[in-house]
């Protein structure tokens, strides 16, 4: 088979034939001193007619030279539209999408961040594209999830706060939100969700096949046992666990099909049943779609809590002293190893090349979990950055996060802002797709990403807005605003990974009961409060020095001094971007609820299924 693309073999042979037409032409009897001349023209050569064995004129040279002239336009010409034509419809082409989301992975986890965990195929990939040094998430799991799929906030769509849905209990990305994924299968593109979901499923329409994913293998909720794939504990129904790893899918009449348990996976670790079924998509895509484009979404558990993971990747990390950490970086490399094998399956059925591939985590990396009293170290850092998951400091939302693919710069690394809303609009844009980009919050960054836009192209973006817990964060250039407490758990301080034989933080970190005896305070305290208070219009703090943090992250990047008392103007203008974004806020729907009875396991054979009929 040819090593070269077609259009480079007919430049070359156009190019060869162009030559020889020239060099016909100098071949003839005109003389060098002729060329430019036109006093003195040559006797006209002569052919001998056979017939008659008398000599006739032959063709002027000029027209023999006007000949393989034509002829060498004519080639040229051909040549040239023909790669145009190509360019045009290789620029057009829609590329394939590979979207990997972690969950709960810290700023300092990844070989690109210098950790000791050494990600060889994440990292390979970071380096061969675009690392997004200020990327943000939003602190916890279903905001992000949520503003990724929306390209809306979370404050916007009653998902705001450091608060999760919990399994059973009502709460979701609402049915009116046009997501990602149905942009996409609206686009023409085959649509697959491999993992974890977390944005709701009281009824099948919250599903995500329902929501624009053809189909959805994993579970519903925030987390479970990556071998017997039960979600129970903090999360549940009085204590009471579920089964919840299936394949849900769209029969032939445009059903939605949710009852289909995978049983038969029950003991085996969740990222070879992801890992298998990615494979099966590309191999299925490539026989059946071939002509069609793939979105991929790969939503690992990993590296959240439980940390449970084969023996033989936390033996790849035995560089790693620390035990805890050593364990906890054996889900990393099982995740790397997963995208590995994806990679390889995209490369045999000739994808690989036409698809761009984005990776981020949901939030900033769990420093602790609070099942424990005291609670459990997990083994993630997010130093040097502040806080962790949960908080407004940048170690909450500040994620690792990278693009690659046609079209993006290779191994370089990106300075501006990018927030996870504006994923939704910047990958329509970047695969050549139409968006209603005045319904976003997110902004087209395609341009940034290309690297064709050196300005400061994002003006400013929330990190949060809560009304519950009474906190708020923006950042606009370089100056960043906390107001109110940054996180309900105290989560504060610099968290350093864990070294030689620790096994819990030096710092202080508040228990879970006692975090949970403040959230339900906070919530009995704006359940009970006036119509006023839930607008946030006693939110406000109204000593700056101690209510307001202020940081300007261009010389103070971890956030050690606060320069609000310095900076009031700045302060009043944060406030007012606050205050606009207050006016389309909507009521938090996620109030750490207890799950309903009627959504207990008991009820659908020890599963976790939609529970209300629509």
């Amino acid at each position: 088979m040819p090593t070269e693309p077609w259009f480079v073999r007919n430049r070359r042979f156009s190019a060869t034939l162009v030559s020889l037409l020239k060099r016909g032409s100098a071949d003839s009897t005109l003389s060098d001193d002729y060329c430019g001349k036109e006093s003195v023209p040559p006797t006209k050569p002569t052919t001998i007619d056979i017939k008659t064995k008398k000599r006739k004129p032959s063709l002027p040279l000029s027209s023999k030279r006007m000949i393989g002239i034509l002829l060498a336009v004519l080639v040229v010409l051909i040549v040239t539209v023909t790669m145009v034509t190509y360019f045009t419809l290789f620029k057009s082409k829609k590329l394939h999408v590979l979207l990997i989301l972690a969950d709960d992975l810290g700023w300092g986890d990844v070989g690109w961040h210098s950790s000791e965990i050494t990600t060889p195929t994440l990292s390979r990939l970071a380096h061969q594209g675009l690392i997004m040094k200020n990327f943000y998430a939003q602190p916890v799991c279903t905001a992000s999830r949520a503003a990724l799929l929306s390209g809306r906030y979370p404050f916007k769509l009653g998902l705001q706060g450091s608060r999760p849905i919990l399994a059973g209990a009502q709460g979701a990305l609402p049915l009116q939100e046009k997501l990602l994924s149905q942009e996409l299968q609206g686009g023409g593109y085959r649509t697959h969700l491999i993992g974890k979901w977390h944005l709701g499923f009281e009824t099948i329409h919250y599903t995500p096949v329902a929501r624009g994913f053809d189909t959805f293998t994993g579970f519903y909720n925030g987390m479970q046992d990556y071998y017997h794939h039960i979600t129970s504990g903090f999360d549940t129904i009085n204590n009471v666990g579920g089964y919840d790893m299936r394949h849900d899918s769209i029969d032939q009449n445009g059903n939605v099909i949710v009852d289909n348990i995978l049983w038969e996976e029950n003991g085996t670790f969740n990222n070879y049943i992801f890992t298998r079924e990615a494979v099966k998509v590309v191999e299925q895509h490539k026989l059946n779609h071939e002509d069609e484009q793939l979105f991929l979404m790969m939503s690992y558990p990993n590296p959240h809590t439980p940390i449970q993971v084969p023996d033989k990747f936390v033996e790849q990390n035995s560089h790693i002293q620390n035990t805890i950490r050593r364990k906890y970086a054996g889900l990393i490399s099982a995740m790397d190893s997963s995208v590995n094998q994806i990679l390889t399956s995209l490369n045999e059925a000739d994808m690989l090349d036409d698809t761009l591939i984005i990776f981020l985590s949901d939030n900033g990396g769990a420093f602790v979990s609070h099942r424990g009293n005291p609670p459990i170290p997990t083994g993630s850092t997010n130093f040097p950055l502040r806080g962790a998951k949960g908080s407004l400091w940048e170690g909450g939302s500040r994620v690792p996060a990278f693009i690659t693919g046609p079209g993006i710069p290779e191994n370089q690394v990106l300075e501006h802002v990018i927030h996870m809303t504006d994923l939704y609009p910047t990958l329509l844009t970047l695969i050549g797709l139409d968006v209603e980009k005045d319904k976003l919050d997110g902004r087209d960054m395609s341009r940034v990403l290309k690297m064709e836009e050196t300005g400061v192209y994002k003006d400013y973006f929330i990190y949060d807005i809560d009304p519950v817990y009474k906190h708020a964060a923006v950042r606009k250039g370089d100056w960043k605003m906390i107001v109110g407490e940054s996180s309900l758990q105290n989560i504060d301080e610099w968290y350093p990974p864990l070294i030689g034989t620790q096994t819990h933080s030096p710092l202080d970190i508040m228990s879970n009961s006692e975090y949970i005896a403040r959230a339900n305070k906070a919530i009995k305290n704006y359940t009970d409060a006036t119509e006023m208070c839930k607008a946030l219009k006693c939110f406000y703090p109204h000593n700056l020095e101690d209510q307001v943090q202020l940081f300007n992250l261009s010389n103070d990047e971890f956030e050690f001094n606060n320069v609000a008392v310095k900076n009031k103007e700045v302060v009043k203008e944060l406030l007012a971007l606050i205050d606009q974004q207050m006016k389309s806020m909507i009521a938090p729907v996620n109030l750490l609820q207890p799950g309903e009875q009627a959504a207990s396991p008991l009820n659908f054979n020890g599963t976790w299924q939609p529970w209300i009929t629509p």
